[in-house]
């Protein structure tokens, strides 16, 4: 939420020092989480935002239907909005 990215060449450092499960997030969509995983630069892409706001994600990625776009007013609120209210691909 505003932190800077971390540069590319870090994390591929990181990558190659690291022995064990090697997790990237931040930014990604369908695409490039397989461009990542293909290239070996992880082994898991994490989905922050886009799991917020698509509770279906995983079936819209299968599927490629377009995201609903997350609603930053909601996060890190003492209410359910914007954490259970977005429309699924069933409603």
């Amino acid at each position: 939420m505003g932190a800077p990215p971390v540069p590319d060449p870090l994390k591929r450092q990181l990558r190659q020092c690291f022995d064990g499960p090697f997790i990237l997030a931040g930014g990604f969509d369908r695409a490039s989480a397989e461009v990542a995983l293909a290239e070996d630069r992880a082994d898991l892409i994490a989905f922050g935002r886009p799991f917020l706001a698509n509770p279906d994600l995983v079936e819209r990625m299968q599927t490629g239907v377009a995201l609903n776009t997350p609603d930053m007013a909601t996060f890190y609120t003492a209410d359910a909005k914007g954490y259970t209210d977005y429309p699924t691909l069933g409603s």
